[in-house]
């Protein structure tokens, strides 16, 4: 982690596309294995991200705060609050996670405060004049004491550069950014240590208390035998590192940190290794989280399960809700097709069983029906796909893409326009509507700009641009992109095609009769506005097919040409040039999102500052 402070106010700023689907792993899942870590501050943390500052400088104030992480694994959150200068906050963010958390209920940290107020900070899909907004929830810990808090999702408030949006709603199946702000208008020193911040889920308990090691610690923990939790066990034995890492890629590790009883069936390494050529390989993927996270919650019986009693009950319950058979056959306990190799090895949270091969269970089927209901924000999008008899195509094997609005999007439609909708006199309107949201075959967001028009399952045509930096489809904004629902693909819209509210969505303002807007700054026959637009539409297939080296050199360019237009306010021409420097020193993905973000806000202040 490095303590970054923006170079380019603006850049700061999120949006656009380029957005990596969010990931659906946790849809559906059972109980036991809700909740997931977020950042935990530790070396090894599998989910560690970058964090920048963001003083009230940007709005010129004066306040100072800072953050470090110590060799405990304990982030410090300190500094000074000022209220001079209409200031008066200080805050840290992340950068992008790209996190579905659609079946947890809300935020869990374990913080000690010093009696004053701080906002766990959110950003999903919902977006004000194009921009992202946050969603915050106050917290207050107790002074010089750690102590658990829960933040449940409902208690989370939208809000844009200080103005309260109450009508926002926060969708926890796109969670792009995470931070902590301190704005209780009380002027004066802060501190706030954090040693995690995770989500819970519906009936867990606490997460163990644990005191922050040193790195030595931990590792004289790891050579006391027969000791400590499930985990602990786990990951101190040299005969399951593999499965410690195939845990670590499904990011499950911390869920064995609940104090709930648990019993593991672990296979060994050979175990793994008896499975074909490239499996483990290919499950430890990104893109086959889904199917780890159901092979290993396979391998778990929520409860403390000794070999007698697992004899005892034959079939014996697992998280992932099909049974496995624990029974005696050929001499040998056999845990269905699998050898006993040890068992009752006892750990302080319950169990552990040594077996000779890998479970499988069947895969599960997914398809656009599972994976929009595993999202938990497309509610009245299904039900009005079941009032129309369309769940046969979204279970189907002809394959569909979906720009799908959310349950947002419905709500803002005019009062009884979906009660009209879903009543059977209308049956053919609802059909049309829906079906012009569809279209056949899988297409991607680069193939949907590409083609800039297709034609939808209800005849009509969908067109594609990049409008003030913003990806739409007809009117509608596509906040997210590729989600894979098995048969299909989904495409995650901020409005209903047909009723979106077209420009005042993007934020921009008339143009004066008068005076000459600043998006007609031209180099040659190119104005500032079509050198981005033109970047933007050529970088974004250029992303999304992997080339994203050759997207982030294209960006910076666009950059760089915008810098030489002599008519742009120098200062501008100036930020811009430093802006195209300053994103040398990251990798090709970072750089790019950099680049992208400078572009997107460069459109939008060109749009504001249009009459």
């Amino acid at each position: 982690m490095k303590n970054r402070l923006p170079l380019f106010v603006t850049v700061v700023i999120t949006g656009g596309l380029m957005t990596s689907s969010p990931s659906l792993a946790n849809q559906g899942g059972p109980g036991p294995w809700r909740g997931q870590s977020l950042a935990e501050f530790t070396a090894d943390d599998p989910n560690a991200v970058e964090w920048e500052v963001v003083n009230d400088g940007v709005m010129g104030g004066i306040s100072k705060g800072n953050f470090s992480v110590s060799d405990k694994g304990i982030l410090n959150f300190s500094g000074t609050l000022s209220l001079e200068n209409n200031g008066g906050f200080s805050s840290i963010r992340s950068e992008r996670i790209d996190r579905n958390l659609s079946n947890d209920l809300g935020i869990l940290l374990k913080v000690k405060g010093d009696g004053r107020t701080y906002s766990i900070r959110l950003e999903s899909s919902a977006t004000y004049r194009g921009m992202p907004i946050s969603f915050s929830g106050n917290f207050t810990p107790e002074a010089g004491k750690w102590q658990q808090i829960k933040i449940p999702f409902s208690d989370l408030k939208g809000g844009w550069r200080g103005m309260d949006l109450p009508d926002k709603q926060f969708d926890p199946s796109i969670v792009r950014k995470l931070g902590l702000l301190i704005g209780d208008k009380v002027s004066g020193p802060f501190n706030l240590e954090v040693e995690y911040i995770r989500t819970y889920g519906e009936g867990q308990s606490n997460f163990s208390e644990r005191n922050p090691e040193t790195p030595a610690e931990k590792q004289a923990a790891k050579a006391r035998p027969n000791s400590g939790s499930v985990i602990d066990l786990v990951a101190s034995d040299e005969r399951f590192s593999t499965l410690k890492a195939a845990l670590d890629a499904a990011k499950l590790t911390t869920f064995f940190q609940w104090d709930n009883k648990k019993t593991v069936f672990a296979p060994t390494n050979d175990a793994f290794a008896k499975l074909p050529k490239g499996t483990v390989e290919s499950l430890l993927k990104p893109e086959n989280k889904d199917r780890l996270v159901q092979i290993l919650s396979y391998h778990v019986h929520p409860g403390d399960l000794n070999l007698a009693a697992a004899l005892g009950s034959k079939n014996v319950e697992t998280v992932e809700k099909s049974p496995i058979r624990v029974a005696f056959r050929d001499g040998a306990v056999k845990v269905n097709d699998s050898s006993l190799l040890e068992a009752d090895i006892e750990a302080t949270d319950g169990k552990i069983h040594v077996i000779d091969s890998v479970l499988l269970p069947k895969p599960k089927e997914t398809n656009l029906l599972t994976t929009a209901q595993g999202a938990g924000s497309f509610k009245t999008l299904l039900a009005a796909a079941k009032e129309a008899g369309l769940v046969p195509a979204l279970t189907g094997k002809d394959p569909l893409t979906v720009f799908a609005p959310t349950d947002e999007a419905f709500a803002a439609l005019p009062e009884g326009t979906v009660e009209g909708l879903l009543e059977k006199e209308n049956r053919k309107q609802l059909i049309e509507l829906l079906t012009t949201h569809v279209v056949s075959g899988k297409v991607s967001a680069g193939d949907a700009l590409n083609a800039k028009a297709v034609k939808s399952l209800s005849g009509s045509e969908l067109e594609f641009a990049i409008n003030n930096g913003l990806f739409t489809v007809n009117d509608s904004i596509i906040r997210s992109t590729g989600i894979d629902g098995g048969n299909g693909i989904i495409h995650v819209i901020d409005s209903v095609i047909g009723f979106a509210n077209k420009a005042s969505d993007y934020g921009s303002c008339p143009e004066s009769d008068n005076e000459p807007s600043p998006e007609t700054t031209s180099v040659g026959n190119q104005s500032a506005a079509d050198v981005i637009a033109a970047a933007i539409e050529k970088g974004v297939p250029l992303y999304n097919s992997g080339k994203i080296s050759e997207c982030a050199e294209l960006y910076e360019n666009a950059l760089l040409s915008l810098s030489e237009m002599e008519n742009l306010d120098g200062r501008a021409r100036e930020a811009l040039g430093k802006v195209a420097r300053a994103g040398k020193q990251y990798d090709h993905d970072r750089r790019a999102w950099f680049y992208r973000h400078a572009l997107d806000e460069t459109m939008r202040l060109i749009s504001h500052s249009r009459g």
